[in-house]
């Protein structure tokens, strides 16, 4: 069984290519301009790219198409594997489960497709796509491997901030009226991915605080059990640094990883987005 994921997840490269977790790149537009996230547009790229950005090229995602996981699904099926899992970013934060079904009907006979919400995005998702490629590269059977993703999923702890609400105004990810009270008292909003949504997880003044409420929130959800985590943040990484350092201080840490934001997530939560997935052993 071979592994798919679209690129709103997160999955360190040196880790996608030993699982072999193959990558089907969302679309990014700017304008008129049109980029393929990973693929044509790299984060180096995306970051100079938004320092120019105005209302009338503003960044915009759409979700890979049809014929991209069909292509993507045409190569793996022609190196002799007959069975393919998609884990896809969570259905209530875009469509994408719709172009993996209608791609998996254009090859039916073909081979066997299945497919999993995420219910998240980012390492989230990535998480899910790891744990999925080992339990396959280690013969588990469909079934299984669904349990524990399902398992997974249910448990995972998903806590970030955002430094700047101008880019989650204008992907509609909160009201007008919220952004502007923000701005004004200069609050820095504490967010969480629960069911498939962000919701507000708390306020604090100033950045420092957000990066220790982070750790709290996750702390207050997890207690003393195992965890894996992941450190996510978009074109920020010293303030990455310090949110590892607090992490690795009050969790009882298995594992870490440090994984730049996916250039989808990081157009709707904007630079300097940082956040912690969690996720119970």
């Amino acid at each position: 069984m071979r592994i798919v994921m679209d690129s709103v997840g997160d999955v360190p490269t040196a880790i996608a290519q030993e699982l072999q977790i193959a990558i089907v790149p969302v679309n990014i537009t700017f304008g008129d301009e049109a980029f393929l996230a990973g693929v044509t547009m790299d984060h180096a790229a995306f970051y100079r790219k938004v320092e120019t950005v105005t209302a009338v090229n503003f960044p915009k995602t759409a979700q890979p198409t049809p014929y991209q996981f069909l292509e993507c699904y045409k190569e793996i099926l022609a190196t002799g594997e007959t069975e393919i899992l998609t884990i896809v970013v969570s259905q209530k934060l875009a469509g994408t489960m719709q172009s993996v079904r209608l791609a998996a009907e254009m090859l039916e006979g073909q081979g066997k497709f299945y497919a999993f919400d995420s219910m998240g995005g980012s390492a989230a998702q990535g998480y899910l796509a790891i744990e999925a490629a080992r339990m396959a590269r280690a013969g588990v059977d469909f079934e299984t491997i669904i349990a524990r993703l399902t398992i997974m999923r249910d448990a995972t702890v998903t806590i970030f901030t955002i430094d700047s609400l101008e880019y989650a105004l204008k992907g509609g990810r909160v009201s007008a009226m919220k952004s502007i009270m923000a701005s004004m008292l200069s609050i820095k909003p504490v967010l969480q991915l629960t069911d498939g949504e962000i919701i507000e997880a708390g306020r604090v003044r100033t950045r420092k605080k957000a990066i220790q409420h982070i750790v709290d929130e996750v702390q207050q959800r997890v207690g003393d059990t195992p965890v894996k985590t992941a450190v996510i943040h978009a074109h920020s990484p010293a303030d990455a640094q310090t949110l590892q350092a607090l992490a690795a201080a009050q969790l009882n840490l298995v594992e870490t990883i440090e994984v730049e934001m996916s250039i989808a997530v990081a157009i709707n939560l904007g630079p300097g987005a940082l956040g912690l997935v969690a996720v119970p052993v």
